[in-house]
């Protein structure tokens, strides 16, 4: 064997191509089809720990809410909700910094 296996730290600040199965509890923070292209941030014994590029957040004013905010955050992904994990090691435009230009993964209402 010429390379170590493959070691799930191998994708640590990479984009991969999460395929899931069962996700409807994720629908409401945005993930709505089942193959999703993400940046990986992370990752413990509960799930990976993703980027998510365009989160709304509420904005409040005195109070009261004010609007809403887009930030970038990251978030879990459970185990449970993971059928696969691709990883493109060595393909350009898959390797941190520059994983796309367009948002990753998530249709977001506004």
């Amino acid at each position: 064997m010429d390379k170590p296996p493959m070691k799930i730290d191998e994708i640590l600040n990479d984009v991969v191509l999460l395929v899931l199965d069962g996700h409807d509890p994720l629908k409401e923070l945005g993930i709505e089809k089942n193959k999703i292209y993400v940046k990986v941030m992370g990752y413990d014994e509960y799930g990976l720990w993703v980027e998510h590029p365009s989160f709304q957040v509420p904005l409040f004013k005195k109070g009261k809410p004010a609007g809403e905010k887009e930030v970038t955050a990251t978030m879990l992904i459970p185990w449970g909700f993971i059928a696969s994990v691709v990883h493109f090691p060595g393909v350009e435009g898959f390797d941190f910094p520059f994983p796309f230009d367009t948002h990753i993964g998530f249709d977001v209402e506004k």
